[in-house]
């Protein structure tokens, strides 16, 4: 069973096999393999090297926003506690996501991303809100990039598409929504999204082995939303 911070990297070279965590000692030589690498975070304890960001807004404005992110303890679950993402959609487009850079890939070479995220929203179906439903307007995405995704002056620099609409750096993979929770709120229960091999999303790795996977949520819900994110599990697979 995998545990938490654990980055796996499996040589598809024959008959050898070798597993190590959070290792680099990829060459850039000609005999390089790619690699499948997986990478599974828990957010119990700490952020596992995972990074807070916001878009869609003005940066100078954030304390209207109501922006807030860090490892909290979940609400009504005492000791257990997640990486908590918050604002208050004022733009109705606020996008809100974590971030981190996986290492060990093989240089330039083309990897399928395939990811799954468990997270806590307090959010029922078919629920009423401004400009849209706290739940099935605040779409979850999740994709990679070469570049460090990151707010450039008013969106995000790399296209994660707008709301409901993934792009060429994220999928829309469902929404916050949660069967059975009331419209009026306050309790919070865990849902799963995930990116499968049949959306077929591929990325290349950078000159130096590297890619950044993000998960997030692009609202549509003119209101507060708090999403408290429990885990990450990301696998990167060499394409053949």
């Amino acid at each position: 069973m995998l545990k938490k911070s654990m980055i796996r990297y499996l040589w598809l070279v024959a008959p050898v096999f070798l597993a190590g965590c959070n290792s680099d000692n990829n060459s850039d030589s000609d005999n390089d393999v790619p690699v499948e690498v997986i990478l599974v975070s828990e957010f119990n304890n700490d952020a596992d090297g995972w990074l807070a960001g916001f878009s869609d807004y003005p940066v100078a404005d954030g304390e209207t926003y109501e922006l807030v992110s860090g490892i909290e303890e979940i609400p009504g679950e005492e000791g257990k506690s997640g990486y908590l993402l918050g604002g208050m959609n004022r733009s109705d487009d606020l996008f809100m996501f974590v971030k981190r850079e996986v290492s060990g890939l093989v240089p330039n070479t083309r990897y399928r991303l395939t990811a799954q995220a468990s997270f806590r929203s307090q959010a029922g179906e078919m629920c009423f809100g401004i400009g849209g439903s706290p739940g099935e307007s605040v779409y979850m995405k999740i994709g990679a990039s070469e570049i460090e995704p990151a707010q450039a002056d008013y969106y995000m620099n790399i296209d994660i598409g707008n709301q409901s609409e993934g792009g060429a750096d994220a999928s829309q993979v469902g929404n916050v929504a949660i069967e059975g929770l009331s419209c009026e709120g306050g309790e919070f229960r865990s849902k799963q999204v995930a990116i499968t091999a049949e959306i077929d999303f591929e990325i290349i790795s950078s000159a130096q082995g590297k890619v950044w996977v993000l998960v997030g949520s692009d609202s549509g819900y003119e209101g507060l939303t708090h999403l408290y994110y429990e885990s990450v599990a990301v696998t990167l697979t060499p394409v053949q």
